[in-house]
């Protein structure tokens, strides 16, 4: 017998999905401001390939970041399989506002972001490394989707 490889969500997550529309998305956001002069690159800039190797150092920890939603035949309930094709490059993207970036600027581009649907054929999450504020400053928006926030008991 074929021995399949599937976590099945709660019914809650599950929910969390279903009620999801365009005028109520089911993601949640976090918008973080750093000092950039750690990870200051050439060019003054940051390197977001240190921010793209860390990330990629740490994902063995949280395996539902390389999961994505697959849908039971005949039910509207959904499992967390893991994604074969996942790309690190689709999820942490690098981004810069005009420099001296102010902190208005960096909130228009996080509502542009966050009201944007996650992509429900990958893994529901995607981090956004912002840099160009004023102060010598960086910002990281992240966003995740409520159903990838629990664990089922």
């Amino acid at each position: 017998m074929p021995r399949y490889a599937y976590e099945r969500l709660s019914e809650q997550d599950n929910d969390f999905l279903c009620w999801e529309s365009a005028n109520l998305p089911m993601h949640i956001v976090a918008t973080q401001i750093f000092d950039a002069q750690a990870l200051r690159g050439e060019e003054h800039g940051i390197d977001f390939e240190a921010v793209k190797g860390l990330t990629h150092s740490i994902l063995h920890r949280i395996p539902r970041y390389r999961q994505k939603l697959a849908w039971i035949p005949g039910e509207n309930h959904a499992v967390w399989v893991d994604d074969e094709h996942f790309n690190l490059d689709y999820h942490l993207r690098h981004t810069s506002l005009p420099r001296p970036g102010s902190d208005e600027q960096l909130k228009r581009l996080s509502a542009r972001i966050i009201e944007q649907p996650l992509d429900r054929t990958r893994p529901l999450w995607e981090s956004w490394v912002v840099e160009g504020l004023r102060g010598h400053r960086f910002a990281v928006l992240a966003q995740v989707h409520h159903c990838q926030l629990h664990r089922r008991a």
